[in-house]
């Protein structure tokens, strides 16, 4: 899914639309460091917090975003990690909390709907 991610602070700049991978199985939306520091984030500044992961133990740092995807604008706490492999995950707290997901695999895709 393409989503782009800003501060949550009027006329904050944000991302251009970039794609991230909506993942039942991670806990949070979690973004690759780099994302975060080009809306300016100091990324270590964040509350640390250590996950497990199918490539082992990462350290994100969770910070207040705003979350740009179908549907409107999402506050939302998000993971910024180095250890990310690709640009972002959309996980359960964070997405799923705002989605109903629906995943189809015999015709490998997904539908979303936003609950307001």
């Amino acid at each position: 899914m393409n989503v782009s991610i800003a501060l949550p602070s009027r006329n904050a700049p944000r991302t251009k639309r970039f794609e991230a991978v909506i993942d039942s199985g991670a806990s949070r939306c979690i973004f690759h460091a780099s994302i975060g520091r080009f809306i300016g984030l100091e990324i270590e500044k964040g509350t640390l917090e250590e996950t497990l992961g199918i490539n082992g133990t990462s350290r994100n740092y969770l910070h207040e975003i705003v979350l740009f995807a179908p549907g409107g604008i999402i506050n939302i706490r998000a993971g910024f990690s180095e250890d990310l492999p690709i640009a972002g995950l959309l996980g359960m707290n964070g997405f799923f909390d705002h989605f109903k997901v629906t995943f189809d695999p015999t015709a490998q895709q997904c539908e979303i709907e936003r609950i307001f």
